[in-house]
């Protein structure tokens, strides 16, 4: 379902850079007019509230797609489908927060998913989700990371997986989505966002998600992007190939390292 769909909802790529606008296709304020043409066969929605009811689905989404066992590889597969939800939610957000210069109201219970074959197809906020404009980051930011927290709970209570993991995820996906949204004059967005103190006093998980480093081996770039935690694709039997942002390339031999495709990218 795409923005060029007449609705009376409104499709948040109207209002995002190009780069971004194949994010948000399918992410709305509102439900689309034909929404329920589409659901049939193997496509539902949901509350994203519910979501940890359908984590059957979700694991074969991705068993599909990587192979591995739903029972032993859970973390592994979960953390993949982590990012393709990531893929619709922190475009969003970031959006909203940035360019709009308004909060966006991502709770779970006023938020719909549609799962197509257990893979996130579309997110409906409510039509009325957006806020009114603030300058305050801790206010425009609040929906995105309230939804974050929500989220990713949902997520590590599915299986053995350390929040750090799917946070970095989240994190790596909006490191590239402020790439995308930069604003005259720049903002200091990026740098409050990725602070090592939250909002909240504590220690902020999305402290810096990538670091430049500088590599042992001259096959990696100087200095090399690295992620601060490694997503756990690997230990999906036959994924042996590692991210291009994995820290694990920054700990591997020459041989290794010119097997994988992150050197040529």
């Amino acid at each position: 379902m795409l923005c060029t769909q007449p609705s009376t909802s409104q499709c948040l790529a109207l209002f995002a850079p190009d780069a971004l606008k194949p994010y948000l296709e399918n992410v709305w304020l509102g439900i689309p007019d034909d929404d329920s043409a589409a659901l049939a066969g193997e496509t539902i929605r949901i509350p994203l509230s519910s979501l940890v009811d359908h984590r059957a689905a979700l694991l074969d989404a991705m068993t599909e797609l990587y192979g591995g066992d739903p029972d032993l590889h859970a973390r592994a597969l979960l953390s993949q489908w982590s990012k393709y939800y990531f893929g619709l939610a922190a475009p969003a957000g970031v959006v909203a927060a940035r360019l709009l210069r308004r909060n966006l109201d991502m709770s779970p219970a006023r938020t719909q998913l549609v799962l197509r074959a257990g893979m996130p197809a579309a997110l409906y906020f409510a039509e009325n989700a957006l806020h009114p404009p603030a300058g305050d980051p801790a206010l425009r930011y609040a929906g995105l990371l309230d939804h974050l927290h929500a989220v990713i709970d949902m997520l590590a209570s599915m299986a053995r997986i350390a929040p750090r993991v799917l946070w970095s995820n989240a994190g790596n996906l909006l490191d590239y989505v402020l790439e995308q949204t930069t604003t005259k004059p720049p903002d200091d967005d990026a740098a409050w966002l990725f602070a090592p103190i939250g909002p909240d006093g504590e220690p902020n998980p999305l402290r810096m998600p990538l670091r430049d480093m500088k590599p042992r081996s001259v096959l990696l770039p100087s200095p090399f992007r690295a992620r601060r935690v490694c997503c756990v694709r690997y230990e999906i039997p036959g994924e042996t190939q590692l991210c291009a942002s994995c820290p694990l390339l920054l700990t591997m031999s020459d041989d290794d390292l010119a097997l994988q495709d992150a050197i040529h990218r």
